[in-house]
């Protein structure tokens, strides 16, 4: 019951980092499309979050983890204008959108860790029913990481036409 403890204590974490990042970047983002999907996926996220809490509580572990975010406010956050376009004065108005790029695939990053996090805590999961509560995580996670896939992939070969097929070989 410990393995399974500290499984559901790490995943509560990441579903809730997620949530974070998705609001983070929800007004940050350039398309309204993709703005809209970082809407829908934090509360996917939270809603995800609230499974996994209820689940612990169900095996009467009592202590929720502490969440810390990542997220920090604009203030003290390190300004890098190779990365996020909303950084930089190099980056004109019609480039904008390209930038979003950079996000899209660290969200689809962020879906993969969490695919191969559930899919390994499954393997490891030595309960039955502990183990098909996290073979069904891994099929939520695996959904957002395929959308994510697909984004970065159509962004990509929109900005990048002449080598794409040098990307997605």
């Amino acid at each position: 019951m410990e393995k399974i403890k500290d499984i559901l204590k790490f995943a509560m974490k990441m579903e809730k980092d997620a949530e974070n990042f998705y609001n983070y970047y929800m007004d940050r983002v350039e398309s309204e499309s993709i703005k809209n999907m970082f809407s829908e996926l934090s509360k996917m996220e939270r809603e995800h979050y609230e499974i996994l809490k209820d689940k612990f509580e169900q095996l009467e572990f009592k202590e929720p983890p502490l969440t810390i975010s990542w997220v920090v406010d604009d203030d003290s956050r390190v300004v890098d204008p190779s990365i996020i376009h909303f950084n930089s004065d190099l980056i004109g108005e019609d480039e904008k959108e390209m930038s979003d790029l950079t996000i899209i695939r660290m969200a689809y990053h962020m879906e993969n860790d969490f695919v191969m996090f559930y899919k390994n805590a499954a393997a490891e999961a030595e309960d039955a029913e502990a183990k098909k509560f996290l073979e069904e995580i891994v099929k939520w996670e695996e959904s957002h990481r395929d959308i994510f896939q697909k984004k970065y992939e159509e962004l990509t070969k929109k900005h990048w036409k002449n080598i794409t097929n040098i990307i997605f070989k």
